[in-house]
């Protein structure tokens, strides 16, 4: 449990971490994330916090590198394979090895095992981390592209370098010839098994789909456990577990966009579901950077006062040597990127060596070393910890500075508060020609508010504007009510009981806590609309009728009508029924005349209240636009929530859908009347058509599961 409750922790820094990512983009999020798990290394529950290394390697990078597999255009890697094996393989295995003799010269009781095992765990790269320094900048798309293809293949080289390492620290011995061997046939047979395992599990998941069997509920799971069984076997098997997921990741994706409009709401929650698992175990790996590293700061020191400094030295020398070996092997031609329109070669090759960012995997090996060797601790743990968090944080923070000096500033297609606008624009326009077409349909007001949920949401609704829109309503009301007496339409009583159902209304939304105030004493203290006494008078009778009918069949509809009632009409029935009794034997009544008086009560209500209700909504409709459009919507629902309880209404759903369709083919075409006025780029255009694309597919799923 104590276990459980710290890991819950971690994922709760992360995700303030990314809360305040989206809010302040000053920092990369891989800073912040640093910065929380620090703060969380200030509590002592933390002060022993150790998560087992094959843990680590089993739920946190199989699942990231599946995921990168399944989002990696397999087209355009083999179209780049090259490439990609040039910097994944060739390129790795010379920096480990260049880095190995390097450490070993700097550190001599850095054994040379020990040195290449520092090489395997950094030479890793990290796109996601170098797409958080370079949201601001504009990367040219091929340096991307290649980043993200040599990232799947670089961390197998190092994991499988690594064990080879760890092999030689634990057994003091080493063969070229074996350890070729060894890599040769834990990389390939990685890929194999990968290839084997990934088409029995694609071919199972396109059973399910074929017996529909492919519910979020069966397809997300599945999918999830995918990677922790592909890495389980391929370990068993020797091979490597990490290649193995990558392949079948690639396998997977491959299938994704085959059947990518086979389940629309399978998509995109299996979409999301990955999303949010690759955010969370990437923020979690670098909390626990953050919370590492005090410990093994003080550890290096207490060891050796001169150690913390010598291994920063180190570590920023290593990132400074890798920076130059991607450089040079790209400026030599032996990994060639192709630059589009782009002449200067020495400045984009420059771009790819510091956009070789150090990040989730490197943490991830370092922290999957072994904690003891041969039965005892593993001395130099916490000095590969160290340098490769130095090497990490001195790899986001000089493309942080660097970058932004040599490249171009992002161009923003559209910010935040042009999207909002827009959608504002567009909900308008539909509601604008809903209101045209079908002014006296009962179900427009329901399908308005629902229309109202496109709009993003950034201020609290305005008091004072709520509270003119709600008191020029109930002014509606009562001269519609004085109109409808002049008329000889209702009479006085029945005027004056849709008149406390009003100012009931008015008092119930009230957002102000000193006009609610106002409100309930006028109601308490008038003589007007006191009602406690008749309340209690009434309750009396309840129990009464109840006593004497103990199935209450006969009463069952009018505590049911009364129920319905209760939170704002439910003083009419009281009045009514002590108007009709003047002395103390009015509880005597029969259960006949209180069902008769109770329905001819509510008869009444519901004449009087159609047309001042239709008379508000008219007024509603026609004083809506962009500003005022959350106060109108919020006034507009306390109405409709009345009307039908006064009414005992229900929805009508097809209807409802029949508007909402039309309301939302409204949207599409007002888009593309504003994108052809070149009012809105395409950029925007097609983030307002993602918009209703989905806003129709939930609608649709949500209706199918009523």
């Amino acid at each position: 449990m104590n276990t459980v409750f710290l890991i819950l922790l971690l994922i709760a820094a992360t995700i303030v971490a990314n809360a305040i990512y989206t809010r302040f983009k000053l920092f990369p999020v891989a800073f912040l994330q640093i910065a929380a798990g620090l703060i969380l290394s200030l509590f002592p529950i933390y002060r022993h916090f150790e998560l087992e290394p094959e843990i680590f390697m089993l739920v946190i990078i199989s699942m990231l590198m599946f995921n990168d597999g399944q989002n990696t255009n397999i087209i355009k890697l083999a179209r780049h394979f090259r490439t990609t094996f040039s910097l994944a393989v060739e390129l790795a295995i010379v920096s480990i090895l260049i880095i190995g003799a390097v450490t070993h010269l700097l550190i001599p009781s850095f054994s040379l095992a020990l040195a290449f095992a520092l090489g395997a765990i950094i030479v890793p790269t990290d796109p996601v981390a170098v797409s958080s320094i370079t949201s601001k900048v504009l990367v040219p798309k091929n340096v991307m592209g290649t980043l993200e293809n040599e990232s799947l293949f670089n961390d197998a080289s190092g994991i499988v370098a690594l064990n080879l390492a760890i092999a030689a620290i634990v057994t003091g011995k080493f063969s070229i010839w074996h350890g070729i061997g060894y890599f040769l046939y834990v990389f390939f047979g990685g890929i194999i098994i990968g290839a084997i395992l990934g088409s029995i599990i694609i071919t199972v998941r396109l059973r399910f789909i074929r017996h529909h069997v492919d519910t979020p509920s069966v397809m997300v799971p599945y999918t999830l456990m995918t990677p922790f069984v592909v890495y389980l076997i391929a370990e068993a098997v020797g091979v490597s577990g990490i290649l193995a997921v990558v392949v079948t990741g690639l396998l997977h994706g491959v299938q994704q966009d085959r059947l990518r409009l086979t389940s629309s709401r399978l998509q995109i929650v299996m979409t999301s579901t990955w999303q949010i698992f690759s955010s969370i175990l990437n923020g979690i790996v670098f909390v626990l950077l953050g919370l590492s590293l005090p410990r093994v700061v003080a550890d290096l020191h207490n060891r050796d006062t001169g150690s913390v400094v010598i291994l920063l030295s180190v570590g920023i020398l290593l990132y400074l040597l890798m920076t130059l070996l991607r450089f040079f092997w790209v400026q030599l031609g032996f990994a060639r990127i192709r630059f589009e329109n782009s002449p200067h070669k020495v400045m984009n090759n420059l771009v790819t060596a510091l956009s070789g960012v150090h990040g989730t995997i490197t943490l991830s090996l370092a922290f999957s070393l072994p904690l003891t060797l041969n039965g005892h601790p593993f001395t130099y743990r916490n000095d590969l910890i160290f340098i490769a968090a130095v090497v990490i944080l001195t790899s986001l923070i000089v493309p942080t500075i660097v970058l932004p000096l040599i490249l171009p500033a992002k161009v923003i297609k559209y910010s935040p508060v042009e999207l909002s606008s827009a959608k504002s624009e567009m909900v308008t326009n539909a509601i604008d020609n809903l209101n045209a077409r079908y002014e006296t349909s009962p179900t427009l007001s329901q399908v308005i508010n629902i229309l109202d949920g496109q709009r993003t949401i950034e201020k609290r609704a305005d008091r004072t504007q709520l509270t003119n829109i709600f008191d020029h309503c109930f002014t509606i009301e009562s001269d519609t009510i004085n109109q409808m007496l002049e008329d000889k339409q209702i009479s006085q009583k029945n005027a004056d009981l849709y008149m406390q159902i009003a100012k009931k209304t008015i008092y119930q939304y009230q957002q102000n806590g000193g006009q609610r105030l106002i409100w309930f004493l006028k109601f308490r203290l008038s003589p007007r609309f006191s009602h406690s006494r008749r309340a209690r008078k009434f309750r009396q009778f309840r129990r009464q009728i109840n006593s004497k009918d103990p199935n209450h069949q006969q009463s069952h509809s009018v505590w049911e009508k009364v129920q319905r009632a209760e939170q704002k009409p439910y003083q009419v029935i009281i009045q009514y029924l002590n108007e009709r009794s003047h002395d103390k034997n009015d509880l005597k009544i029969s259960r006949e005349e209180l069902l008769k008086q109770t329905n001819s009560v509510w008869q009444k209500v519901q004449q009087v209240e159609q047309k001042p209700y239709h008379a508000v909504i008219k007024y509603l409709n026609e004083s809506y636009n962009d500003k005022n459009a959350q106060e109108i919507s919020i006034v507009r629902r306390a109405y409709d929530e009345r009307h039908r309880r006064l009414n005992n209404q229900q929805n009508d759903g097809e209807q409802q859908n029949e508007l909402l369709i039309e309301a939302f083919q409204y949207e599409y075409t007002f888009i593309q009347t504003q994108a052809s006025a070149n009012k809105y780029n395409s950029a925007l255009s097609n983030a307002l058509y993602e918009q209703i694309s989905t806003d129709q597919l939930v609608y649709v799923q949500s209706v199918g599961t009523e």
